[in-house]
């Protein structure tokens, strides 16, 4: 009986490690989505600040330059929304949130709390996973758009007849 018991505390100490090792990797991947965000949003303004000087400036490159500024423009506004949407359900909670979670106990006993907590974290791990797909969205259309952005304003000023002197 002893056996059964302590198989069961560790299995449910084992399970409690992963969920919190899967909320690590889901916090850490949160955080690389967000430093690439905040890496390509001040490239993005510079670009824009640039090529909206050459959209000014009155020459002939000053169409594929205002093109340019907007798609560089919508680069800036898609980093600085996945910037903004979102943050993630933290699991550190407070010890009564603690007594909360622990109320619905079938058994009141450190194998049955342990596995309540690890579920609690996993339930969290999975919500911030739904969080950090939309950011990793937002993060896709931002290097998409930043990356389309010289090729589309090229060919765009070509169909706008921006390039009539060559």
């Amino acid at each position: 009986m002893t056996d059964d018991k302590d198989f069961a505390l560790w299995l449910a100490k084992e399970k409690r490690a992963l969920a919190d090792a899967g909320y690590q990797e889901t916090a850490a991947s949160f955080d690389r989505i967000k430093g690439r965000l905040g890496a390509i949003l001040p490239l993005s303004v510079t670009l824009t600040a640039a090529s909206l000087a050459g959209a000014f400036s009155q020459r002939e490159y000053s169409i594929v330059c205002a093109f340019m500024a907007l798609g560089f423009g919508i680069t800036g506004s898609l980093c600085a929304a996945g910037l903004y949407s979102t943050t993630l359900i933290s699991k550190n909670v407070s010890p009564d949130v603690v007594d909360t979670i622990l109320s619905d106990v079938p058994e009141r006993d450190e194998t049955q709390a342990t596995l309540w907590m690890a579920y609690t974290a996993s339930y969290i791990t999975a919500e911030n996973t739904k969080i950090i797909g939309r950011d990793r969205r937002w993060l896709k259309a931002a290097w998409v758009s930043l990356s389309l952005t010289p090729i589309m304003s090229f060919l765009f000023s070509i169909v706008c007849g921006g390039w009539n002197s060559f």
